[in-house]
């Protein structure tokens, strides 16, 4: 146990010596001077990392900008296009409407000049039956 609590010692008092001779030679001018050549320094990379991030910033935001913008004009294609084929449904529709309706309108003619034709023949038999 006394061996350990001896190097302790020594650990303590080489502590305690680097942070004196450490203190002392940042005091100094010498250490003065590498204190300000430090701070520069660090405000420097400051000043650095704060134009990156701005930087960054004004990128992303016209990134989200962009994607925005082409978000809606995808939109409005989509919206155009659909009113398109609704559009073009609707005219198919009348269309087919049209269509159906000449047809019925054909038929119910046809229909007509049938019944016509029949009565007559009905009537041509009844004559010759009652002239016979």
């Amino acid at each position: 146990m006394d061996n350990n609590n001896s190097g302790k010692g020594w650990a303590l008092g080489f502590g305690l010596l680097a942070g004196i001779a450490i203190g002392y030679y940042l005091n100094s001018n010498e250490g003065r001077a590498a204190r300000r050549k430090a701070r520069a320094q660090f405000d420097e990379y400051g000043n650095q990392i704060n134009e990156y991030g701005q930087e960054f910033s004004t990128r992303a935001n016209e990134f989200v900008s962009d994607a925005r913008q082409r978000g809606t004009e995808m939109i409005d294609q989509v919206k155009t296009s659909g009113q398109r084929i609704a559009d073009e449904a609707k005219s198919k529709i009348d269309a087919s409407k049209d269509w159906a309706s000449n047809v019925v309108d054909d038929v119910e003619s046809s229909f007509k000049r049938g019944m016509e034709k029949a009565k007559s023949n009905v009537k041509n038999a009844a004559d010759k039956t009652s002239k016979a």
